[in-house]
C-alpha cells in the first residue's frame, strides 16, 4: 500500500476468513497483512504460517523460541493491507452474541 493511499479497515471475522493457502492473512497487533505470495518463501515454511492463518501473529513474532528479526519485520510490511476495525469487530460479536439469546 503506497503512502499516499489510505488504509483499508477490515473487522476480526474478515481477516479470519482469510485462512487457506490461496488467501492467507494475519494479524500483528491491529496491523493486517496478505502473506500469500511469501507462504512459499517463509524460512520456516509454509507450514508455521498457515497454521496461523487469520490470526495475531504478535506473539510469534516476538518469541519464543525464534524473535524475529528487524529485517523480517520490514520484510513483512511489504504485505501490509490495512488495518484492524475493533469497533466492526466488537459490534459483530455484539450482534451475534444478542442474536444468539434472542433466537433461543
Amino acid at each position: 500500500m503506497s503512502p499516499s493511499t489510505s488504509p483499508r479497515f477490515f473487522t476480526e471475522r474478515e481477516v479470519a476468513h482469510h485462512c487457506t493457502k490461496d488467501s492467507c492473512w494475519v494479524l500483528l497487533g491491529t496491523r493486517v497483512y496478505d502473506v500469500t505470495a511469501f507462504l512459499r518463501m517463509h524460512p520456516g515454511g509454509e507450514a508455521l504460517i498457515r497454521s496461523r492463518a487469520g490470526k495475531d501473529l504478535t506473539w510469534e513474532m516476538e518469541g519464543p523460541p525464534h524473535r524475529h528479526s528487524p529485517n523480517a519485520r520490514r520484510w513483512l510490511e511489504q504485505y501490509y493491507i490495512g488495518d484492524l476495525d475493533r469497533g466492526s469487530g466488537a459490534e459483530e460479536v455484539l450482534f451475534g452474541f444478542s442474536q444468539h439469546y434472542l433466537t433461543t
